[in-house]
């Protein structure tokens, strides 16, 4: 299936196209069709014929999203075009070039759409050659400026064939969706149908939604099951992008509805209200202290920080579901001034003054894409659950430690700082190094250390030194940490503790070193265990679980489970509630 969004000034024969078009009626409400004016989003589809010769497989549906006009209705345009690839752009050929078309070629091109068809309407009222070549010179220069052009009158049906075949054509241009890719589907409409309760309607971008599905819209909102997909009216188990779908849902709606907010698959994407950006366009000019922020179908409020060079910081008043390499559209007293591409969804906190010059100057050669390589050496620490939920791919991550990854400058860095640390060849504290290092994780400092120092009984030392710990315990951690850095949260039974040969003061000793952590009076963890298992409940964030729950996530028997959800309630990272329930307690990293 192929979406395409409409675009153009007020009465320029939009919706009037799409009904010579499909058949069918994009003003969906009585005052549009009195007023003959559209007001909000109408949906209408067909059938393009693939060619002569080509099977009647290859015929093409195409949906189409039919879009206000007005600029009173710019917010309702934007969401409907959010999320499409491609545009039907309508210029009338007695009307020409006009304000709102003008408005919505900036925004198309804020959005990055850079295809679809250029339609010179009302052909029989006027030549069609003045109009088409006032918009060829207002779109020079935009990613709109070479679509193909087709002139009709939808009254007489001349051209109406030419423009089957255009936008037939669309098909070979556009960009293949990732059907692996994770769901973020923006609700442009949403609505309660007897007997078949919440339904939730947008443009799938990419991705698949079944039945069955759990979706997430913000935090400390109760998660959404999907109970059916209906594609263009017609059910089916399974939708995958792009396509214009409806999902009726199980669960409880957030308090402000669901229109104007994405539903994403668990933990995929970074849903945070702080966000690093290049602005461009108008807007550049002059830089208010704030925008109104349109991405999917969302128009969010947000704060403006200046850093400089075009890079700005943009504080929601809501948190998006954000990616590297977005594209937003913003606008001042509705009135789109320009575009803000995405270059990080999760910003580190930025000091005042001289700082923003610094964090401009960090960010303004970002490739604007989501690249590993780039995202590693800017961050110097990152985990790749960070960065796969901020779009970037992480298959060829090499982490060190946990899912750590560290740039190649601070391996430098701290080798060379440890090495120095350690020239006289006396014992040096490995907390006091982790803290004069910056390193942001305990469990970095083993793997980093340079050659010829290793970690001995919670100091760094020579490693021609006698390890102190005994041959068995030394076996048994070293196990332990190989396990931990593949994800498994291991601890010994008591039985096996005997078998390996190791006792109460191996154990006591090895505890002392910083290498293992006891959570109770027969469970013994690697050293950084409790930080990774907390790590792992943070999808369960903003609601109550159970110990099973953080079982099966931490794929452990209960008797570490329930010792490690303890160990964590006391070092206040879960706290105990009702019924033996657990929350997150939340942490807040201070932004400005």
């Amino acid at each position: 299936m192929m979406v395409v969004v409409t675009a153009g000034h007020v009465d320029h024969g939009k919706s009037t196209l799409l009904r010579a078009l499909t058949g069918m009626e994009p003003d969906r409400t009585e005052e549009e069709r009195r007023r003959g004016l559209t007001i909000d989003l109408g949906f209408v589809w067909t059938d393009i014929p693939a060619g002569p010769g080509a099977p009647p497989a290859a015929d093409e549906r195409v949906a189409f999203v039919d879009v206000p006009g007005h600029e009173r209705f710019l917010g309702t345009m934007l969401a409907g075009a959010g999320p499409v690839p491609a545009v039907l752009f309508a210029v009338a050929a007695d009307g020409g070039w006009m304000p709102q078309s003008q408005e919505h070629a900036t925004a198309l091109d804020a959005l990055g759409v850079r295809d679809g068809v250029l339609v010179v309407t009302r052909t029989d009222l006027a030549d069609p050659a003045p109009a088409l070549a006032r918009t060829r010179a207002a779109l020079a220069g935009t990613g709109l400026a070479g679509l193909p052009a087709v002139a009709v009158s939808a009254r007489t049906g001349d051209g109406m064939d030419r423009l089957r075949t255009a936008v037939a054509g669309l098909r070979d241009r556009l960009p293949a969706p990732d059907p692996g890719a994770p769901v973020r589907l923006w609700a442009d409409r949403a609505f309660t149908l007897p007997g078949h309760g919440l339904v939730v309607t947008g443009t799938l971008r990419d991705g698949a939604i079944a039945r069955g599905d759990v979706l997430e819209t913000g935090p400390g909102q109760a998660p959404l099951t999907v109970r059916g997909v209906q594609e263009l009216g017609r059910d089916t188990d399974r939708s995958t992008g792009t396509a214009r779908v409806a999902v009726k849902l199980r669960g409880e709606p957030p308090r402000g509805g669901l229109r104007g907010t994405a539903l994403c698959a668990p933990g995929t994407y970074a849903l945070t209200d702080t966000a690093d950006v290049r602005l461009a366009g108008a807007v550049l000019r002059r830089i208010p202290n704030r925008l109104t922020v349109h991405l999917g179908s969302a128009a969010v409020p947000a704060a403006v920080r200046r850093f400089g060079r075009g890079i700005a910081r943009l504080v929601l008043e809501r948190p998006l579901p954000l990616r590297i390499g977005d594209r937003a559209v913003v606008t001042e007293h509705r009135r789109v001034v320009g575009s803000a591409l995405i270059l990080d969804p999760v910003p580190p906190y930025v000091g005042p003054r001289r700082a923003g010059g610094r964090r401009a100057d960090a960010l303004t050669g970002h490739p604007g894409t989501p690249d590993l390589g780039h995202e590693t050496a800017a961050r110097g620490f990152v985990r790749t659950g960070t960065l796969h939920r901020a779009g970037v791919d992480c298959a060829a991550a090499e982490p060190v430690a946990g899912d750590w990854l560290v740039a190649a400058a601070e391996r430098t860095r701290i080798a060379a700082a440890v090495t120095a640390a350690t020239a006289d060849g006396e014992p040096v504290d490995a907390d006091g190094l982790v803290r004069r290092l910056g390193l942001p994780d305990r469990a970095l400092l083993a793997p980093l250390l340079p050659e010829g120092r290793v970690l001995r009984a919670g100091r760094v030392v020579p490693a021609d030194r006698a390890d102190p710990l005994p041959a068995a315990a030394r076996r048994l951690v070293e196990t332990l940490e190989a396990g931990l850095a593949r994800g498994e949260f291991e601890a010994p039974t008591p039985a096996q503790l005997i078998a390996l040969g190791v006792g109460r003061r191996d154990l006591a000793l090895v505890v002392q070193s910083g290498r293992l952590v006891r959570l109770s009076e027969t469970v013994y963890v690697a050293a950084g265990t409790p930080e990774s298992a907390a790590r792992a409940l943070a999808p369960l964030t903003g609601r109550p679980f159970t110990v099973s729950e953080a079982r099966i996530r931490w794929n452990v028997p209960r008797r570490i489970a329930l010792p490690l959800i303890e160990h964590l309630d006391r070092a206040g990272i879960t706290r105990r509630g009702p019924d033996d329930l657990r929350t997150l307690r939340p942490t807040r990293e201070k932004r400005t």
